[in-house]
């Protein structure tokens, strides 16, 4: 069996994203720093270290906590965050029914999300990504970006239940 190809490899490759950093960030004048996942950050300041998941931020929002374009940025954020579930989700899907067309829709669901979390540090920090809010290093933005890439771009055909794997990259 071709395990390069194999229709099980993007379940893999997508769980794997949720372990890499999406960001690197540094809030105001240090005032402070963290790092960001796909589905919650680790943040430091002067009052202590917090693990906050992406629901939190849908509970600032509700609450009017969060204004303008740290509103804005939180809400590109949920939207990548739910875009990165949901490819999970879709690539499981795969396993059973149709791999080939059921990969694709997942990797455009996983460039999207690559996109609102590059869209979310944009509007946070700026187009160069440094500005009087802080700054941002998207460590994982280019990889998601490249993983839905490749698996948009890989024709996978095999059941994903134990047939024969075969797949061709444009």
């Amino acid at each position: 069996m071709d395990y390069a190809h194999d229709s099980r490899l993007p379940v893999l490759v997508q769980s794997a994203l949720f372990f890499i950093p999406v960001n690197i960030y540094v809030i105001g004048d240090w005032l402070a720093r963290g790092l960001q996942w796909s589905t919650f950050r680790y943040q430091q300041s002067d009052m202590g270290s917090s693990l906050i998941g992406f629901s939190k931020d849908l509970t600032y929002l509700q609450e009017n906590i969060l204004k303008g374009s740290s509103a804005l940025a939180a809400e590109c954020n949920l939207v990548a965050s739910a875009l990165m579930i949901l490819t999970f989700f879709i690539l499981v899907f795969a396993l059973t029914d149709k791999p080939g067309c059921w990969i694709k829709y997942g990797a455009l669901c996983s460039i999207c999300g690559g996109i609102f979390f590059l869209a979310a540090d944009i509007v946070q920090y700026g187009i160069f990504l440094n500005g009087a809010s802080g700054f941002v290093i998207p460590i994982g933005v280019p990889i998601i970006l490249v993983a839905g890439i490749w698996m948009y771009r890989t024709d996978f055909k095999n059941s994903g239940t134990g047939g024969s794997a075969e797949a061709v990259t444009k």
